[in-house]
């Protein structure tokens, strides 16, 4: 990856901590709207991975592209759908989580292709990811307290592993043989 490539991808990282920080606060604010927040997390994602994409347009790496799709998808039929209960919550973040994991397996398959070690750490990386946002969908039939502190917990969570991520490609040059 190119130098200006990894400091726009970090930049989008760095966004995603500091939203998921945000998330963290809202309780101690007084918002616990969980559709609120749900929307916001979307949007967010949205916003960020759009960003990425377009950064890593050149190096045909599309995870970021994977993931702006499914959370533009969900943030839309969170507006025209209603999404009252836990459950429906829980089950549309599961299916975010699902989409978000396989557009990181394709970009593991990225390095894998180049004959690049990364792949390994890539997955077991994003498979705790997986493994915590099963988790975070599990606490939705808590209160909302708990459930918007499960975004703010699960988009630290992705910022500081994609910016691992990032940081472990710009040094290494994508190459771990």
């Amino acid at each position: 990856m190119k130098k200006e490539s990894v400091l726009g991808s970090v930049f989008g990282s760095v966004l995603l901590l500091l939203l998921g920080s945000i998330f963290l606060l809202f309780p101690i604010l007084s918002i616990t709207d969980v559709l609120f927040v749900y929307r916001l997390f979307l949007g967010g994602f949205t916003i960020v991975s759009l960003l990425q994409f377009i950064i890593q347009f050149k190096s045909k790496e599309y995870s970021a592209f994977f993931l702006f799709v499914i959370s533009i998808v969900l943030l839309a039929v969170s507006f025209l759908a209603e999404f009252s209960t836990p459950k429906v919550l829980a089950l549309t973040l599961l299916i975010w989580l699902l989409f978000v994991s396989l557009g990181k397996v394709k970009k593991a398959d990225f390095y894998h292709d180049r004959k690049s070690k990364i792949w390994c750490i890539l997955m077991s990386l994003w498979f705790l990811f997986f493994i915590c946002g099963i988790f975070t969908c599990l606490n939705f039939g808590f209160s909302n307290e708990v459930s918007v502190l499960g975004f703010g917990y699960l988009t630290f969570f992705y910022g500081a592993l994609d910016l691992q991520e990032y940081i472990l490609v710009y040094l290494t040059r994508g190459k771990i043989k």
